[in-house]
C-alpha cells in the first residue's frame, strides 16, 4: 500500500521495526530456560537444585511469550488462531506420535494408556500455550485496570481449582496461572524500563551481575527453607511467597542473559533460544533413550549424568538443524525454508 503522508510513513516504519526487532538477551533467556528444563528433568533433588528450577522455569516461558506477543502482527483473530494451530498444536500432535514410535517408555513398557490424562514429556506446554494465547489475544487489548482485574481473577481461579483438588488432566487447571504470567509479561511490554533493562541500557555490567546473584540466591534461600511446597508446581495455584520467589529468579536469570549478550558469548545460545520448541519437544525422547540404553552401561551416577546431559543436548542441537531444513513443520513453521 502506497503511503503519501510522510508522518504516517515514518510511524509505520517505526512500528514495523519495533515488530521485527529481536532482543538478543531474550533469546539467550529462552536458551537458559530450556537448558534448565532439560536439567530439571534429568536430576533429582540434590542440593535443592531441582526445586529452585521448578520455582520459575515454566512461568518464565509464559512471561516471555506474553512480552513478545504483538497483536499488530495478527490483526485478524481467525488468522491468528489458524497460525497458532499450525505452529503449536500440529507440532504437538506430531511429536506425540514420534514419542510413541521411538521412546522406550512406550515401545517397551506399553504406557500408551497415559495419553488419556497427559501428553508425553514436556509437550503439555504447547496446547496450554495455545489456549493462553487465544485467551490473551482479546485480553491484551484491555486497559490496564481491566488487565489487573483479570490477573487477580486468574490468581483466585488457580487457588480455587487447587482447593477443589481437580485432577491435573492435560494440565488444564494450570491455565489461570499460565495466563497470569503471560499477561504479566505483556503488561511489562508497555514499560520502556523493561526494554532498557534487556538491552543493557539501564545499569553497568557489574550491577547486572550483582542483581543476577541476588535474584537467584533469594529464590534458592526461599526453596531451601522449605517455604515452597515441593509436591506442588508453582503453576498449580497462587501463593504469594512462591510468586515473589518466581519473579526474583526470573529477574536474576534475565540479568545473566544480558551479561552473556553483551559479552558476545551468546551466538550458540541465541541459536538455541530461537529453537526452543524443538528442544522442548525432543528432549524427553532423548532422555528416555539415554536412561534406557546407556544408564545400564555406566553404573556411576556421577559419570553418567554429565555424559547423559551432553548426549541429550547434542542430539537436540542436531535435531534443530535437521528439522529446520527438512521438516520445518516440527519447528512450528508452515512453509519449507
Amino acid at each position: 500500500m502506497l503511503v503519501t503522508n510522510r508522518n504516517s510513513q515514518i510511524y509505520i516504519i517505526k512500528n514495523y521495526k519495533k515488530t521485527i526487532m529481536r532482543i538478543s538477551s531474550l533469546d539467550i533467556l529462552k536458551c537458559i530456560g530450556i537448558i534448565l528444563v532439560v536439567f530439571g528433568h534429568m536430576i533429582g533433588n540434590q542440593l535443592y537444585i531441582r526445586p529452585w528450577i521448578y520455582a520459575f522455569h515454566m512461568p518464565m516461558f509464559f512471561m516471555i511469550s506474553g512480552y513478545c506477543f504483538n497483536k499488530a502482527r495478527h490483526p485478524q483473530y481467525s488468522s491468528f488462531v489458524v497460525t497458532r494451530y499450525w505452529t503449536l498444536l500440529v507440532p504437538c500432535a506430531l511429536y506425540t506420535i514420534i514419542s510413541f514410535l521411538i521412546s522406550p517408555e512406550y515401545i517397551c513398557e506399553g504406557r500408551y494408556h497415559e495419553l488419556a490424562t497427559q501428553l508425553p514429556y514436556a509437550l503439555w506446554f504447547l496446547p496450554i500455550l495455545f489456549i493462553v494465547e487465544i485467551l490473551g489475544y482479546t485480553i491484551t487489548c484491555f486497559e490496564e485496570k481491566r488487565k489487573i482485574f483479570i490477573l487477580l481473577l486468574c490468581a483466585g481461579l488457580a487457588t480455587y481449582f487447587h482447593y477443589l483438588k481437580l485432577p491435573l488432566t492435560y494440565r488444564l487447571i494450570q491455565v489461570p496461572m499460565c495466563l497470569l504470567f503471560f499477561l504479566t509479561g505483556n503488561i511489562l511490554r508497555n514499560y520502556t524500563i523493561v526494554e532498557k533493562f534487556l538491552a543493557n541500557k539501564l545499569m553497568s555490567l557489574w550491577q547486572y551481575y550483582l542483581l543476577g546473584l541476588v535474584g537467584c540466591a533469594l529464590t534458592y534461600i526461599y526453596v531451601r527453607l522449605d517455604a515452597l511446597k515441593h509436591n506442588q508446581e508453582i503453576l498449580n495455584y497462587f501463593e504469594i511467597g512462591m510468586v515473589f520467589a518466581c519473579f526474583s529468579a526470573i529477574i536474576g536469570v534475565a540479568s545473566f542473559s544480558v551479561i552473556l549478550a553483551e559479552k558476545k558469548m551468546g551466538n550458540a545460545l541465541i541459536y538455541i533460544g530461537k529453537n526452543t520448541l524443538v528442544v522442548m519437544s525432543t528432549q524427553g525422547i532423548f532422555i528416555s533413550l539415554s536412561d534406557y540404553y546407556f544408564r545400564p552401561l555406566i553404573p556411576s551416577f556421577a559419570i553418567y549424568k554429565p555424559l547423559s546431559f551432553i548426549f541429550v543436548f547434542a542430539c537436540c542441537f542436531i535435531m534443530i538443524a535437521l528439522i529446520n531444513k527438512y521438516i520445518p513443520i516440527l519447528a512450528g513453521k508452515r512453509k519449507i525454508l
